[in-house]
């Protein structure tokens, strides 16, 4: 029989091995469920997953198994483009009979990457008839095309060395600076962007400790077994809200923004994009834009940082993962749903303008599933409303792929249809090889000087003959940038330069900057000049200590080469100018004004 002494020490020990459980139990709850936690360590925990979430989500959805056999098998291509032109949607005007309605554009081509080839062979098509023909090929190093229906040989070039190939051609010292030796053609911005597992959690710790700092508890609320609905299921969430009046909301974001200036991860992550643009443009500092960017936006926020107006942030979680977060302030309503899980892939994130104004406003929105993506954006201006739409969907069947493309853009009075159809079959091997030897292939790598500009003098001529001809009897080139202004891809004042561009079309870019030249100028018109080029103003260079020359481009403008240039001559508005324009030897367009200060 036990005696008293012994069975109080086993009562003691049985209740101190009943504690140690508990207490580990209580542990392992608090550290594996949502138990004992507060709505402000929820809310931080789960607005704190959506880093990891979309980072993992897109990884599963764009790397499919389909993607993933294109990198290791041949196959083969056949793709189909056709573009619709609707004028004057809903008028006794309407019309569908812009030229470019009866083209099509068909490719077929064979690619193995795992040896490095790719061919390409690129039919255009008018009314079903072909009117022109180029091939594409790149073997291993060398890239090459030939233009079908004028030359028997493909004019290849080896990625090497360009700087030398571009200096035989021509190119002075200046513009062989953006010239690289090579072109990276295998730059892939998913692993520029990709943030590892510690960085990750360094982030959200880094974001989410700005937030737990600078809010009281009070702000936090928490809505349990809720039903919402992500792509159409019912799904059963607890819901944990951060409600913050906009002075608060913006204190945080003026915070988080001062954080980003500084944040290592982020500034290497913009450090390697840096890295291959300074391959071809050694003038553009991302990081220091960044930054301005960021500095403009805090300066924006405190200077209209007064208002009691609520903002609400929600994150949904089912199973413990977040699912749904939405941000809802008195301007605008971000919603962003994500589902991760063995039967599906689905992302889907949109914004809308909340402001009381109902006619002006836009809402963007898209949505991924593993197979159809869905992207569309719509601007409304008054009764100006104009929609961009792109659809992408995939069908997978055995070791084929169709891939259907519409892309649509829509005003008041025009609509734009893209329809792209693209048949993928992987083969074991192809039916036509491409054979390249001496007799199919000229290496203008390899040419001297003489001999290559001597090609290249035949090839831009017997080309501005084909393009002249496909201008009178196939499309018009103002009916293509009619088009293509209609949908903003071209300014309304902006001209198009093409292989065999016409006199008059020279003669009408050139004139809109000669107008511009001057002697003994005040600096009143200087500012006139700088609002007169800012579409085609790409950036300057100091000549001298007296001269500017200010460059120009017929495709692009750079808002902060005009800010810097204001500035400068507005602190310099007492002297006077002279103006200058410059023209390219090549094209005979101008891509230059040189400004001359003068003395006082």
């Amino acid at each position: 029989m036990m005696s008293k002494k012994k069975k109080k020490t086993l009562i003691i020990v049985s209740i101190i091995v009943l504690l140690l459980i508990t207490l580990a139990t209580l542990i392992l709850l608090y550290i594996y469920t949502d138990s004992f936690k507060s709505n402000s360590t929820l809310f931080a925990k789960y607005m704190g997953q959506n880093v990891e979430n979309i980072g993992n989500l897109y990884q599963k959805i764009g790397e499919s198994e389909y993607n993933k056999l294109l990198q290791e098998n041949k196959y083969v291509t056949n793709t189909n483009a056709k573009v619709n032109f609707i004028e004057n949607i809903g008028k006794t005007s309407e019309s569908t009979q812009n030229p470019i309605n009866q083209l099509t554009l068909e490719i077929k081509g064979q690619t193995d990457k795992t040896n490095e080839f790719n061919y390409q062979d690129i039919y255009l098509l008018n009314n079903n008839e072909e009117v022109a023909e180029v091939e594409y090929l790149q073997s291993q190093n060398a890239y090459g095309i030939k233009f079908s229906d004028l030359f028997n040989q493909y004019l290849m070039v080896n990625n090497e060395n360009l700087k030398d190939l571009f200096r035989k051609i021509g190119y002075t010292d200046e513009q062989l600076e953006n010239i690289p030796d090579f072109i990276d053609v295998n730059i892939d911005l998913k692993t520029i962007f990709n943030f590892s597992e510690e960085e990750k959690e360094i982030t959200r710790e880094k974001y989410i400790e700005i937030i737990n700092s600078n809010i009281s508890k009070e702000n936090f609320s928490k809505q349990k077994n809720q039903i919402i609905k992500i792509d159409g299921n019912d799904i059963l969430v607890n819901g944990y809200t951060l409600t913050l009046t906009k002075e608060q909301l913006n204190n945080i974001y003026i915070k988080v923004l001062e954080k980003v200036k500084e944040d290592e991860i982020i500034l290497n992550k913009i450090n390697n994009l840096q890295t291959i643009i300074e391959q071809y443009d050694k003038s553009t500092n991302l990081s220091e834009q960044f930054i301005e960017k960021i500095n403009q936006k805090i300066a924006e926020i405190t200077k209209n940082n007064i208002g009691t107006e609520k903002t609400n942030i929600i994150v949904y979680e089912n199973n413990s993962k977040t699912v749904k977060t939405i941000i809802e302030t008195p301007d605008y309503e971000i919603n962003m749903e994500l589902l991760s899980n063995n039967k599906e892939n689905y992302m889907k994130v949109s914004y809308k303008d909340t402001t009381s104004s109902k006619d002006k406003g836009q809402v963007i929105e898209y949505k991924k599933t593993a197979n159809e993506t869905n992207a569309s954006y719509e601007k409304i201006d008054g009764e100006d409303i104009k929609k961009y739409i792109l659809t992408t969907n995939e069908t997978v069947e055995n070791t084929n792929c169709i891939k259907d493309i519409l892309a649509i853009y829509e005003d008041n009075n025009n609509k734009v249809e893209i329809t792209i159809n693209q048949n993928i079959a992987l083969v074991d091997n192809f039916e036509n090889d491409i054979i390249l030897d001496e007799k199919s292939t000229i290496n203008i790598s390899n040419l001297e000087e003489e001999k290559l500009k001597v090609l290249l003098e035949k090839v831009n001529t017997s080309l501005s003959a084909k393009i002249q001809e496909l201008k009178e009897n196939v499309i018009e080139q103002q009916d293509l940038i009619e088009i293509l202004k209609t949908i903003g891809i071209v300014k309304e004042n902006q001209v198009i330069e093409t292989i065999g561009i016409t006199e008059t079309e020279r003669n009408r870019y050139n004139s809109k900057f000669e107008i511009l030249e001057g002697q003994n100028l005040e600096s009143t018109k200087i500012f006139t000049i700088l609002e007169a080029i800012k579409d085609n103003l790409v950036g300057y260079e100091v000549v001298s200590g007296t001269e500017l020359r200010l460059n120009i481009d017929r495709y692009e403008n750079k808002q902060e080469a005009l800010t810097t240039l204001n500035t400068f001559f507005e602190e310099n508005k007492n002297r006077k100018y002279n103006i200058t324009i410059e023209y390219d030897e090549t094209t005979g367009l101008v891509n230059g004004i040189l400004v001359t200060i003068l003395e006082k």
